[in-house]
């Protein structure tokens, strides 16, 4: 197997220990193929396949020696004899001059000669002349000098006896005759072979394999190309970061790190590291790159782009408040962040680039996960086997398994405009219109040989969208400090992850035409010491990332480019709507044209209040004690939240001295305890430490809950407040009241 510029990775050999490459007679230095017609058959371009010379010489000398001593056999004769050996009895030698008359009638001379070098065996291993040449010279064998091939030319007669690995004497003797008859022959001037036979030979010495982990994917494809897509020289360089990475954070419970570079257009494999030393005798030959794990958050942004297919936006707004999830009944689910902290109203946009857990369940519960799951294949995750109902909302998270291709690939698509990407190994022509508008084919643990350039997984606007937010630098600060690894010279779109328990650290990115996917961690599932992607994955990233854009001189990446569809706007940053006067916070976004803001900002307005005490006014409030001041209004769903971070919360209360009058439209819903829960007293411990909180949720701004257990109050509280409730056995119905309004009773179970 070579690399896409010809350099060798690997040989594998047959059941004899015997490699061989073919190669067309072009790519034979001609000094080769005028050795071995002057050492083996001067006459070939003369005979039909049987020499009557050379066979009346070998007769003669046959019956002086009353053996056979000299087999007379043409090249045309020896090829035969390669084909199907023959015993060195005459009647052997008979059937051997049959079949090379066949063989003359079949082929051109060109043809037979071409068959002869790439089938002989020159020892060592080697059969034919390109192994050869590697082998002995470390050099193709158009490049063979004529001292060089003069060696080579010699050695069919006696491939094993005359290897000058072994046998140098005996080599350089017959290196010698071969040279000789190249002058007596007239192939070859008397001042190139005198210089010839002055020249030292330099043989190479037997290297070991490189890019195993790659190689040994490609040769379990089901139809392996020998010209592969990658780089040999940027290998070894990825190898060697890996073996530092991983000596740098070993302390730290890193004892592996894999690493996937795809060249994006034609969706290529450049580079493969597996493990950090494939020849470790304990776990080195475990390939990283394709062992399932978890992903961590790395899916995230499949997430999004699916809720922008559907409509969505980067300004559509997503809750980052305390949530739970779960069937009655089921075990609860309640996501947290990686800070173990709240944003409350956050944009799309931004919940994407700071990673943030709980407004991506929220924005994957908008479809499900069976969407998810279904969109999540269609971008090559054939790793993800199991239903739906085995991953839940947590998918989303990464509580699947994936591979870092897998991962590559799902991020090049959204470098190649959305449409999927299957990484190919093979150096095959590239005609993109054969091949635009095919189903992707989901990557397994094979390569493919046909181009990764497949169908549209997302649309160009949703693919740029993800990217925008993947490569938003102010977002990605604010997730992870001014300081940290992911910040390159260059634009680029990358997303870490971090698999529970710390065992698995991802850090995958792209600029328009290069995909790099990290992964480190432990093969045996050994824990980190606390070690998240950008500080585990990230700084590896940044260095394949950095040599892979910038090598071979190449200008530094550019900006990605919006599609035409694609404006930047700005919109308040909490609730995503045309900022007012009086939003404190405003963002550039990329919208889709279709989805501009329609309104102004709902979230940021003008309250009155009584300046004698700080607390709402009402309408018959006198002039002279009214003030107005700017306040974040947000939905009930946020006022526990808004309780907890202040801001601009406006007050919960009408002054008493200015109230307010008249009914209050609006809902108000129970949000904890649930319909039908059921909760048990433990024995043996207080009943006065055994309490539920009671939750709600009222679309009627900051206001007051009269809480009623069984008709009963039992508390008043303000709505952003929980006030806990002693459990009593039996069952009981609990209403919220909100200025009049009464919620629906929720009916629940103590035993």
């Amino acid at each position: 197997m070579l690399d896409r510029n010809g350099v060798l990775l690997r040989e594998s050999v047959n059941d004899e220990g015997e490699r061989s490459r073919w190669v067309p007679l072009a790519e034979v230095s001609p000094a080769l193929l005028q050795a071995t017609l002057a050492a083996e058959d001067d006459r070939f371009h003369s005979h039909s396949g049987v020499d009557p010379k050379s066979v009346a010489r070998a007769v003669v000398q046959d019956l002086r020696a009353r053996r056979i001593v000299s087999g007379a056999s043409t090249l045309t004769m020896q090829l035969a004899r390669r084909l199907e050996p023959h015993s060195r009895s005459a009647l052997g030698k008979l059937k051997e001059m049959i079949d090379a008359r066949r063989i003359e009638l079949t082929l051109s001379k060109n043809e037979i000669l071409e068959q002869y070098v790439n089938r002989v065996p020159y020892g060592a291993g080697a059969i034919g002349i390109e192994a050869a040449a590697q082998r002995y010279f470390g050099k193709p064998a158009t490049h063979l000098s004529l001292a060089e091939a003069a060696m080579l030319a010699g050695l069919p007669k006696g491939p094993t006896g005359l290897n000058p690995l072994k046998n140098p004497v005996g080599a350089k003797e017959r290196q010698q005759y071969v040279l000789d008859r190249l002058l007596i022959t007239g192939r070859a001037g008397a001042e190139d072979i005198e210089r010839a036979r002055r020249e030292p030979l330099s043989f190479a010495s037997l290297e070991a394999p490189s890019a195993m982990h790659f190689t040994e994917w490609v040769r379990l494809s089901d139809n392996p190309d020998p010209k592969t897509t990658l780089d040999a020289e940027l290998q070894r360089e990825v190898e060697d970061m890996v073996s530092a990475h991983v000596a740098t954070l070993s302390s730290q419970g890193v004892t592996n790190t894999a690493v996937v570079v795809l060249d994006n257009e034609r969706c290529e494999v450049l580079s493969m590291v597996g493990s950090a030393d494939y020849w470790h005798p304990r776990d080195g030959s475990v390939n990283g790159a394709l062992a399932k794990r978890q992903p961590g958050s790395t899916l995230k942004p499949f997430t999004y782009a699916l809720a922008y297919e559907q409509g969505r936006s980067p300004a559509s707004v997503a809750a980052d408040v305390e949530t739970r999830y779960g069937e009655v009944g089921g075990a609860l689910f309640q996501p947290q962040n990686f800070s173990r902290d709240f944003s409350g109203p956050v944009l799309f946009h931004e919940a994407l680039g700071r990673s943030l857990n709980v407004p991506a369940i929220r924005v994957a519960a908008l479809f499900g996960t069976e969407e998810l799951l279904s969109t999540l294949h269609r971008a090559g995750f054939a790793s993800l086997d199991k239903p739906a109902s085995h991953y839940g909302l947590g998918l989303t998270l990464g509580n699947g398994e994936v591979t870092l291709l897998e991962l590559a690939q799902g991020y090049a698509m959204f470098a190649r405009g959305g449409r999927s990407c299957t990484a190919t190994s093979s150096r095959s022509p590239f005609v993109p219109s054969e091949v635009e508008g095919r189903a992707p084919r989901l990557a397994g643990s094979r390569p493919s040989t046909s181009l990764g350039v497949n169908g549209a997984v997302f649309s160009p606007q949703t693919a740029y969208l993800v990217t925008s937010a993947l490569s938003d630098e102010a977002t990605r600060m604010r997730a992870f400090g001014p300081g940290n690894a992911l910040m390159l010279s260059f634009p680029v779109a990358v997303k870490t992850g971090t698999s529970t328990n710390w065992r698995d650290n991802w850090a995958v990115g792209y600029t328009q035409k290069y995909t790099v996917a990290v992964w480190a961690g432990d093969f045996d599932n050994r824990p980190m010491d606390s070690l998240a992607g950008a500080s585990g994955a990230g700084p590896l990233f940044n260095r394949v990332m950095t040599r892979v854009a910038l090598r071979g001189g190449q200008p530094k990446p550019v900006a990605f480019t919006a599609p035409p569809e694609v404006v930047e706007v700005s919109v308040c940053a909490t609730s995503g709507q045309r900022p007012t006067a009086d939003c404190p916070e405003r963002r550039g976004l990329s919208l889709p044209k279709g989805q501009l803001p329609a309104h102004e900002c709902e979230h940021h307005r003008q309250l009155r209040l009584d300046a004698r005490n700080g607390l709402l006014a009402g309408a018959s409030c006198p002039p002279q004690f009214v003030t107005q001041r700017a306040f974040e209004v947000l939905p009930s769903q946020y006022a526990q939240w808004q309780l907890e971070h202040p801001r601009r919360a406006p007050p919960a209360r009408y002054s008493p001295l200015c109230p307010r009058t008249g009914p209050a439209a609006g809902a108000v819903v129970i949000t904890w305890p649930r319909q039908g829960e059921v909760f048990v007293i433990e024995p043996g411990y207080s009943r006065r430490t055994q309490s539920v909180a009671l939750t709600a949720e009222a679309d009627l701004g900051q206001a007051e809950v009269r809480w009623l257990m069984d008709g009963q109050q039992v508390a008043i509280a303000s709505i952003a407040e929980r006030p806990l409730w002693a459990l009593a056995p039996g069952r009981h119905s609990l209403e919220a009241e909100v200025r009049g309004r009464r919620s629906a009773a929720v009916t629940f179970e103590v035993r």
